[in-house]
């Protein structure tokens, strides 16, 4: 009689429970880790992840460890980094050596007015006075090349001085940038710049690098460079080199090919296995020396009744390796499973191809202990489970920076079943015990523990 109860009171509890398992989603890869050291592994997910997950988030991914638990895992960004920076030399102008520059400087008191010629045209660049009669300076004006295209801010000057005039000198920078060689603003100022020797002990100090903040965006064609110094003469600058910033990093993208349904000359349908979180979309044309005007159509799902415009292109093809570029799509929320492309005024003998872009995801997980480990997906039951990446990495480790891991063979899951019961179903099939039937049995359960443990204290007292 006791065992039945205890029996029934652990089926009870067992129903209860709500935990995942392999058994809920469709399909399944082992993990093959590189490090088995390490306590985390990255792996880049694949194109049958995207495409067979039914979540556009990517809700329904799990990790298993060789038991059948959950593993704790984040799912990331992945960043699309351009570690190369402009460099280049700018074109100096020394504007102390005018000779009009010193008489003129002389007339006006407060300003400083300097007649130059750049690019064959005659230039007069006026200035705020503020040296004394007690100090050394020198005046540069820095110009950018013409070939030179700025893609981000100026984050660096580096300086070459003639040491050739002076070895131990002390000065200040002043640095100002204009676009029209009038209107000049301040970009930094007293910014110390030096060259320290000392040969008896042979060391030295050289300071001629001047970092500008980050959170400034200047991307000036001209420059001016004012040095003072109220000891020393200043050397001469020989070469003046320029360094941009890095470009931020950019979200990479994941190409999803949409298969082609159906065609005739005027329009072209297609779809995807799955919708998708669509930030770019690729359309190619299959013939060169051809421009064809379009409008671009879509459907979220296959339930959607109703074509959505995305909006009206032209989309060319000049050479066999010319392409157009991508359509980016600007809407974050917008998803796409379908897609109509329709020729204005044209036609095509052969369907363009298409191309879908998401942003490409990386999973992190708890790689330590109770290897190995599968990685499951598919499932219309699962609910969000990722942790975020701070919540699960200690703040000295970086997604980027954790040891790959990759999918091996694929893993018979519970198939397309898992796929094909809604949340509905799902409800369904976990209501044949009630919540309220369930907490009965609970208050029911624990009364006859009571009664079970006070007839052992009497059996106990007994004997």
């Amino acid at each position: 009689m006791k065992k039945l109860i205890l029996s029934a009171l652990m089926l009870i509890s067992g129903f209860c429970q709500a935990t995942d398992k392999t058994n809920q989603y469709a399909y399944g890869a082992m993990i093959e880790t590189s490090n088995d050291s390490s306590m985390y592994s990255r792996i880049d997910l694949t194109s049958d992840v995207y495409t067979q997950a039914l979540s556009i988030r990517l809700d329904d991914i799990r990790v298993f460890n060789h038991k059948g638990q959950p593993v704790p895992y984040a799912l990331v960004n992945v960043y699309q980094r351009d570690d190369v920076n402009q460099i280049f030399q700018v074109t100096i102008y020394d504007l102390d050596k005018n000779q009009e520059h010193r008489q003129e400087k002389q007339s006006k008191q407060g300003t400083e007015q300097y007649n130059i010629n750049i690019n064959n045209k005659d230039v007069q660049i006026s200035l705020d006075n503020t040296n004394s009669q007690e100090q050394y300076y020198a005046t540069y004006l820095l110009q950018v090349p013409n070939g030179i295209k700025l893609e981000q801010a100026i984050s660096r000057l580096s300086i070459d001085f003639d040491t050739a005039e002076s070895q131990n000198w002390q000065a200040t920078a002043k640095l100002l940038y204009s676009q029209d060689l009038s209107n000049w603003q301040t970009a930094l100022n007293n910014v110390p710049v030096m060259s320290l020797v000392d040969n008896n002990n042979e060391q030295s100090l050289k300071v001629n690098v001047i970092d500008i903040p980050s959170n400034t965006n200047y991307k000036a064609k001209y420059w001016i460079l004012q040095l003072k110094s109220e000891q020393q003469t200043i050397p001469t600058i020989k070469k003046v080199k320029f360094i941009s910033r890095k470009a931020p990093p950019k979200i990479a993208l994941y190409p999803i090919n949409f298969e082609l349904a159906s065609s005739d000359e005027q329009e072209a349908f297609y779809q995807l296995p799955t919708p998708q979180p669509v930030k770019e979309l690729s359309i190619s044309l299959q013939n060169s020396r051809t421009v064809l005007p379009i409008s671009v159509y879509y459907k979220s799902n296959d339930k959607d009744q109703i074509w959505h415009k995305l909006d009206d292109y032209i989309i060319r093809r000049v050479t066999n390796t010319d392409q157009s570029p991508n359509i980016k799509i600007n809407d974050p929320d917008l998803q796409i499973k379908q897609l109509k492309i329709k020729a204005n005024n044209a036609s095509f003998d052969q369907a363009p191809q298409v191309v879908a872009y998401r942003s490409r995801m990386s999973l992190i997980f708890n790689s330590g202990n109770n290897g190995p480990f599968i990685l499951a997906w598919g499932s219309a039951k699962a609910k969000s489970a990722a942790l975020s990446e701070k919540v699960l990495l200690s703040d000295s480790l970086s997604a980027q920076d954790l040891p790959a891991a990759y999918l091996g063979e694929n893993i018979k899951l519970a198939g397309k079943k898992a796929l094909a019961q809604t949340i509905k179903d799902s409800n369904t099939t976990n209501s044949y015990l009630p919540k309220w039937l369930i907490w009965i049995c609970l208050v029911i359960g624990a009364i006859v523990l009571i009664i079970i443990a006070l007839k052992l204290l009497n059996e106990v007292k007994n004997s």
